[in-house]
């Protein structure tokens, strides 16, 4: 289906640039895309309003099986510089064939320096997470630290014009991650959550960042068999779980379905709300909330 897609794609996106002046540093209207909206967070926390930001997932869209359209591919090889996640198998997909059609643009790996988590290769659809690394950088504090870094970086190489601003934005966002990271810490904290059950494994960074387990249902991105289940089950009789987490991207009958297996509630969370900061002190909230109902 991508495949196909993209020889329907591409001929748009090279007839469309070819005869539209490109956006480049320097000029007045410099654009950057990015993957997903939480990257739009932190991109605009360093760009300031020094360059116009395009999202190429939706809120809603998953970002696990995403397929871009020909009009999101010709808006994103307008850019100047795309900032990808890195690991995303949906990038992997087709991010080489934008490359292809806009030579000029540069393309940054946010998650370039940062420690990954590695584990057994997960398969959704027709892609792989490569390598088994988890892809979900961005749904930590750490994670958006560094992926800060490499975006402060990257800016000041193409607008050295504004490098002094940059920096200066990039102290700012520093010190509110500071401020944030201090107060989940303090909620996991007084909480006593240790635990937590989750249908997608996507708070794996969240989990290393304040030394919490993820227990994942999902197994190398299939459902779990009917003896995983059972041993889920004892887990969460033994560890006091009585909450599944799952994003609100996915559909939720097979989380309820094993909920009331082991007789837990199901809890939702958007790991693509636009709004990053709120959004990690909900997540944070929703996991102290989950041990107080034990």
């Amino acid at each position: 289906m991508l495949k196909k897609l993209f020889y329907f794609i591409i001929p748009v996106v090279v007839l469309y640039t070819s005869c539209t002046p490109r956006t480049t540093p320097g000029s007045d209207n410099k654009v950057l895309t990015v993957t997903i909206l939480p990257q739009k967070y932190v991109v605009s926390q360093i760009a300031g309003d020094k360059f116009s930001i395009n999202v190429l997932i939706p809120e809603e869209g998953n970002h696990e099986t995403f397929e871009p359209t020909a009009q999101q591919m010709v808006e994103a090889s307008k850019s100047a510089v795309y900032f990808k996640v890195g690991h995303l198998g949906v990038e992997e997909s087709w991010l080489g064939k934008l490359a292809e059609s806009n030579p000029d643009m540069k393309i940054y790996n946010t998650a370039e320096g940062f420690e990954l988590i590695e584990g057994v290769p997960h398969v959704h659809g027709d892609h792989v997470h490569a390598g088994g690394i988890d892809p979900h950088t961005w749904l930590s504090v750490s994670g958006v630290r560094a992926q800060a870094g490499v975006v402060l970086k990257a800016l000041q190489e193409i607008d050295p014009e504004h490098a002094a601003y940059f920096q200066s934005n990039y102290s700012g966002f520093m010190a509110s991650l500071d401020t944030l990271d201090s107060r989940i810490s303090k909620l996991i904290s007084l909480s006593g959550v240790t635990s937590f059950m989750i249908y997608h494994p996507s708070l794996g960074y969240f989990a290393r960042d304040y030394q919490l387990e993820q227990i994942a249902i999902e197994q190398d991105g299939k459902e779990p068999s009917p003896a995983a289940m059972k041993e889920l089950a004892d887990l969460a009789a033994e560890k006091k779980i009585s909450t599944i987490f799952i994003s609100s991207q996915f559909s939720k009958q097979s989380a309820l379905t094993i909920a009331d297996q082991i007789n837990a509630k199901v809890v939702e969370f958007n790991p693509s709300s636009a709004d990053w900061s709120n959004n990690m002190l909900q997540i944070a909230q929703k996991l102290a909330d989950s041990n107080s109902e034990k």
